[in-house]
């Protein structure tokens, strides 16, 4: 009987005990996650965009000339106030095509100063003044990890679309400016693009939109530059050579699967 009544009561000591390190164990997890949002929340919130991606567009001028470099989250906006409980919900733009949400746990990954990010890590680097967002991501073909970089183009998203902050880079710096215009008549004019999409000087033209995911869709050998997006859209391509932005018509060959370059319509010569 004594030692019955000692088991019992051993047991019943080992429970408590149990349940005491559940507890200590859950406490210091949510402490853990506490700490890394404190860490991270400042750094991660905004809308950011592929780095090699917007730089291959910038140097050949040319959506279509990068598309190699479109594979994957190209764009996203991580917004921190949509944080709950250890995880958060990104909308992303999954190679110029698809919408994606990934998941990021303010869990540490395998990195130092790294979370858990949609099956890889995500950490940051600070490069010439700026923080940079690195991703770490097995290739699902090669089996190899491959790193990605962000920079940061917004704090927040504006719009609805999570490819707005990609929009303004390349409106930024491939054709917003202060230009003096030639139509196809000889007549001149002063014209302004803004990086926001906007058009000043050109009758009937407000808004205007170069395209970067025609990737797949027929015609889409050449760039696309439209003209009052998306309602009465005028699609044209451009091509730029120094300070000289030339707009062009698009054509189509013999059975609509390529596109093929029209005559001039305007060039623009960019003021000093």
């Amino acid at each position: 009987m004594l030692l019955i009544i000692s088991a019992f009561l051993s047991c019943r000591s080992n429970t408590k005990q149990a349940i005491k390190d559940t507890a200590s164990t859950t406490t210091a997890s949510t402490n853990e996650t506490q700490a890394l949002i404190k860490k991270f929340k400042p750094i991660i919130q905004g809308v950011w965009v592929k780095s090699d991606y917007i730089d291959r567009i910038i140097k050949t001028k040319s959506p279509i000339a990068s598309e190699d470099k479109s594979i994957g989250i190209v764009t996203m906006y991580i917004n921190t106030d949509s944080i709950k409980n250890d995880s958060l919900v990104i909308t992303a733009n999954d190679s110029n095509v698809d919408y994606g949400f990934p998941v990021l746990k303010f869990k540490k990954g395998e990195r130092d100063s790294t979370l858990v990010f949609n099956g890889g890590e995500l950490g940051y680097k600070i490069e010439n003044g700026d923080t940079i967002l690195i991703s770490w991501h097995r290739n699902a073909d090669t089996k190899k990890i491959e790193t990605t970089k962000y920079i940061k183009v917004l704090n927040s998203e504006p719009t609805d679309d999570v490819s707005y902050g990609l929009e303004l880079l390349i409106s930024k710096n491939l054709i917003a400016g202060n230009y003096i215009m030639t139509d196809t008549i000889g007549r001149t004019s002063n014209v302004t693009f803004s990086e926001y999409g906007k058009v000043t000087g050109i009758p009937e033209k407000n808004t205007y939109y170069i395209a970067h995911d025609l990737s797949g869709e027929p015609m889409s050998n050449l760039d696309c530059f439209v003209f009052n997006f998306p309602e009465n859209a005028q699609s044209y391509t451009f091509k730029i050579n120094a300070d000289t932005l030339k707009i062009f018509e698009i054509n189509a060959n013999a059975d609509s699967t390529e596109s093929i370059l029209g005559e001039l319509v305007y060039k623009f010569v960019r003021t000093k």
